[in-house]
């Protein structure tokens, strides 16, 4: 008798080795399987594990046992254990429940059996299962965890709710993902279906939502919040039509979770620790928690843009730089009204989502960036003054004493009227100086004109004489000055002009482009662009007498002379 696995391989041979292998290998305890007829109950598992010997010793086999646990695969002389879920070879089955048993079980007219395929298939289902079991530990197994997303290569982790790149993933499985990757079992979503929806519109059978809420648990005690809202009308130097507006806009996102304002809020100014930060950063940033973002320069400027992902307020402080200011214009301006964002990040596929942010810039310059004249997209408001440091020590006292969940609980019962989205803010001195700083020398030379500020008239006038009066304007003034033809355009799309016109110029008919205004700040149209010549020409001198009384060097005007000289010529 052969005493080791040697004597045993020179004595009978290989096959007998692996064959006993395999039948020491089966007498673990078995696992019942739920989805084949005839599966034993938990009792019947346990007894016949319990009596499946470890050393050797005594025959726990019995035909009807052999006959629950075991199956005939197909067209083959195998046998599928449905217990184990393995595929045997007969020389193992005969080594297990001896050769007598299993010669009585496979002489019998009536026995399980199995389809080759389903057998693998279950085969290959158990070692996929026993390795994820061997990479999740107790956490979610890789089958539920993680779900291909169609179209792209990456996939999406259920348990971290993140996407994951194919690398990434075959990194963190290891030899089970090719297990991950073939199962039958694996789970797949449209690239389009997993979405930000705070709303919680979408169907989740068919959907994926990245939200999954607030952090914050609203507290009804107005006593512990009461410096947090003094420092929102602190901030807007107690306007009260600001403080409202600025309180709403931060309550009906809160109300309205989901909800995108097409406006936005700027907190600029030179006095450094006025709370800026302190409000929009550290408190409103506490209720929102991981749906809010903190940003600066080298992100707005980044291409990688999936910081946005996931988020409902942003909080963007000193983001552009002096030079370039004027550059990021069209980006600031999306984030506040965009409806989706293109995410991109590093060995990811880019996606689309919506786009949720709401934003809040801050700022400790006199002009971050240009503004419109008509943009009111934005609250503009100037600090005036520096947070008193008794009003620090409560603000602190507050954030370590339950006071950003009273100012959450405030806000969600702060009465919204019919503010919604879209109300505009109101137009505050702040906003009127930083237009008055964003503007061209043309548009603050037309701002002035128009209000009667340069003692030429706003009425009508030939181009060329206001273009004279621009650049006598930017020289006094230090202002860039522009070419003729670029001036008039400029200055077309705010005034009507009206080309090649008649006009009598003194005793000369000439021919010139005339500009039409409104005749004063009520919008009353002007005289019709079909005056006669002679009244056009009357129009000019009397526009030329006023520009000079109100300071104006006319008659040094180069077609002023040249137009005098020819005057006297004729």
């Amino acid at each position: 008798m052969a005493k080791d696995w040697n004597d045993l391989h020179i004595e009978q041979g290989l096959d007998v080795v692996r064959a006993q292998l395999d039948a020491a290998a089966l007498c673990a305890a078995p696992i019942q399987l739920t989805d084949l007829p005839h599966t034993p109950s938990l009792e019947d598992a346990a007894e016949i594990g319990a009596a499946t010997p470890e050393g050797g010793g005594g025959n726990p086999w019995t035909t009807d046992r052999i006959f629950t646990r075991f199956a005939l695969v197909e067209g083959k002389t195998a046998i599928f254990d449905t217990f184990k879920r393995v595929i045997i070879k007969k020389s193992a089955f005969e080594m297990l429940v001896t050769k007598p048993l299993a010669k009585e079980w496979l002489e019998l007219p009536v026995k399980k059996v199995i389809a080759d395929d389903m057998a693998e298939r279950l085969a290959n289902k158990a070692k996929a299962e026993a390795k994820f079991k061997l990479v999740s530990g107790d956490g979610m197994a890789p089958i539920d965890r993680y779900v291909y997303i169609d179209g792209t290569k990456d996939s999406w982790d259920i348990q971290k709710r993140r996407r994951v790149p194919e690398g990434a993933l075959k990194m963190s499985l290891g030899d089970a993902y090719g297990m991950w990757l073939n199962s039958p079992d694996r789970r797949t979503v449209d690239m389009e279906h997993i979405v930000f929806d705070p709303r919680m519109t979408k169907d989740p059978e068919v959907y994926i939502n990245t939200f999954e809420g607030l952090p914050l648990v609203p507290v009804n005690d107005p006593s512990k919040c009461r410096t947090f809202k003094s420092i929102i009308r602190f901030l807007c130097n107690g306007d009260e039509a600001a403080t409202d507006w600025l309180t709403k806009w931060l309550a009906y996102p809160l109300q309205h979770v989901g909800a995108k304002m097409d406006t936005a809020v700027l907190f600029h100014s030179t006095m450094e620790g006025s709370g800026k930060s302190l409000l929009f950063s550290d408190i409103m940033g506490q209720i929102y928690g991981d749906c809010g973002a903190t940003v600066g320069q080298a992100q707005l400027e980044s291409n990688w843009t999936v910081w946005q992902s996931n988020k409902l307020y942003g909080v963007f402080e000193e983001v552009v730089s002096r030079d370039q200011r004027y550059n990021q214009v069209g980006k600031i301006k999306h984030m506040v009204t965009g409806k989706t964002v293109r995410m991109e990040s590093k060995f990811v596929n880019g996606w689309e989502e919506a786009n949720h942010m709401n934003a809040v810039f801050l700022s400790n310059e006199i002009m971050p960036w240009p503004i419109g004249e008509n943009d009111r997209r934005m609250l503009v408001m100037w600090p005036k003054d520096t947070l008193p440091e008794p009003e620090q020590k409560k603000v602190k006292h507050e954030l370590a004493n339950g006071g950003v969940e009273a100012l959450y609980d405030y806000l969600l019962g702060y009465p919204l009227g019919d503010f919604d989205e879209r109300t505009k803010p109101p137009d505050t001195e702040a906003r009127q100086r930083l237009v008055e700083l964003s503007m061209a020398s043309w548009q603050t030379f037309l701002r002035e004109w128009r209000h009667g500020l340069l003692g030429a008239p706003f009425t009508i006038c030939v181009s060329s004489d206001l273009y004279a009066l621009f650049l006598e304007w930017c020289h006094r003034n230090k202002e860039h000055t522009l070419s003729h033809t670029k001036f008039s355009g400029f200055v077309s799309t705010q005034v009507d002009k009206v080309p090649r016109v008649p006009w009598m110029e003194g005793a000369r008919r000439s021919f010139g482009t005339f500009f039409f205004p409104w005749t004063g700040i009520d919008k009353a149209p002007s005289p019709a662009p079909s005056l006669s010549a002679a009244a056009l020409g009357t129009a000019v001198a009397k526009w030329r007498e006023q520009a000079k009384a109100g300071g104006w060097s006319v008659d040094s005007w180069d077609h002023v002379k040249f137009s005098d000289r020819g005057s006297a010529a004729a």
